[in-house]
């Protein structure tokens, strides 16, 4: 969403070194610039992209890492599979040996904050490192990075839109390792605060009312998400607030929340109520990916050609935007009412993917602790699928090789200028 990464290091000071992976022989030179600098890195080690994102899976994210990107085949793949671990408030600045103009601009389209020869001119490290404390990309530069949303919303109350969100949320964060922000906007009767073992309190009402959306203000309202009862998840946070009447605010607020959490999260899931209230269909307008749960039932074929319809009348946010079509049978262990042919015949769109019946296993998960989708282990092979199509990751059908090289082409070519196709 142009509305498209907070951790616990984003609550408090961000580490003020960078990490810094390399080469052995660079290693040394440019941790004595970050030292004369009176920046010392955080971390000093041999390797390039594969070796950041090991670091990243269990290390507080640094506001600056610098990444070499020297003798890789595929450095801008490689880079964006790392910067959706690192999230786009953690500045990506490639480090390479080749004078390239092309890879450069390709770099700063894709959201690298700068690329330098290795090892760095100080005067440049310098320059660099101080525009990117100020959030200030080069202005020949391409679009500076930010994370992308998905808005997931039922055909009707009771399919599951919750837990799902929970459950996607927990794995994106836990499994994935991705900077993941949820957004419980039911401000009636919230669930998730109750699904992922947390109390909410007043911060999405704050937010609302407030007169302008202050980044402090936000990221004091997080509420980081346990990742186990002994400690909270720097990966996973709730923006939710305590039950409670639909006070009216203007609109414009929940997209100005969406774009303050694309600037700080990889992906932001809002979790909206199947009466969409107000703002809510300013989010689904401006997602970047749809996520329609329903059942396979005459009501639900009839609620959900209906909310297609409205879907298509809000119009497309862009052309990367996507919309998942999921039948939940999250209340249903017999055979559904319809056959799935009959379903998509009436709504005239194929079902992407279905939730298989959980039974009593999740709600049981909750006695334990938050909500664990390992409970019903075909419903986390389901959840897992999902978080594949929200990220965009290739199907299982296709080869890592292949996907990898699909999703670059399919960069490459929103990268291009319109009418002319990119080079490969």
């Amino acid at each position: 969403m142009a509305m498209s990464n907070t951790t616990s290091s984003r609550h408090a000071a961000p580490l003020n070194g960078p990490a810094v992976f390399a080469a052995p022989a660079d290693l040394a030179v440019i941790g004595e610039q970050l030292v004369r600098l009176q920046r010392p890195a955080a971390v000093l080690q041999a390797g390039g992209p594969s070796e950041a994102a090991t670091w990243c899976a269990s290390h507080e994210l640094p506001s600056v890492m610098l990444v070499d990107i020297g003798g890789h085949a595929h450095p801008i793949a490689a880079l964006l599979e790392l910067a959706a671990l690192t999230g786009p408030a953690c500045r990506i600045v490639a480090l390479g040996d080749q004078h390239d103009v092309d890879l450069y601009r390709q770099l700063l389209q894709a959201g690298i904050f700068d690329y330098l020869i290795k090892p760095p001119r100080l005067d440049l490290l310098t320059d660099t490192l101080a525009r990117a404390d100020d959030d200030a990309p080069l202005a020949q530069g391409g679009n500076a990075r930010a994370g992308r949303s998905a808005a997931l919303v039922g055909a009707g109350g009771g399919v599951g839109v919750s837990t799902l969100t929970a459950s996607l949320g927990q794995w994106l964060a836990h499994t994935r390792q991705t900077p993941t922000a949820l957004v419980d906007f039911d401000r009636r009767k919230g669930d998730l605060p109750l699904l992922l073992g947390l109390e909410a309190d007043a911060g999405l009402a704050s937010l609302l009312a407030a007169p302008e959306i202050d980044p402090r203000l936000l990221q004091r309202t997080l509420m980081a998400v346990a990742q186990t009862q002994a400690h909270a998840s720097p990966r996973l946070q709730l923006l939710a607030q305590r039950p409670g009447p639909e006070i009216a605010f203007d609109p414009e607020r929940a997209l100005e929340i969406g774009a303050a959490l694309c600037q700080w999260y990889s992906l932001s899931l809002w979790d909206l109520p199947s009466h969409r209230p107000a703002g809510a269909d300013d989010v689904l307008a401006h997602a970047d990916v749809r996520v329609v749960l329903t059942e396979l039932t005459v009501q639900g074929a009839r609620n959900t050609h209906r909310l297609l319809a409205e879907l298509a009348e809000l119009g497309q946010g862009g052309v990367s935007q996507r919309l998942v079509l999921v039948a939940s049978h999250a209340r249903h262990a017999q055979r559904p009412a319809l056959e799935l042919a009959q379903f998509e015949d009436f709504v005239g769109r194929a079902v992407d993917q279905q939730l298989p019946y959980a039974g009593v296993a999740l709600s049981s998960s909750l006695l334990q602790g938050p909500l664990s989708a390992q409970a019903a282990p075909a419903y986390a092979q389901a959840v897992a699928q999902l978080g594949a199509r929200v990220l965009g990751l290739p199907s299982a059908s296709e080869t890592q090789a292949g996907g990898v090289a699909q999703r670059l082409r399919a960069w490459l070519n929103r990268s291009a200028p319109s009418g002319r196709p990119a080079r490969a």
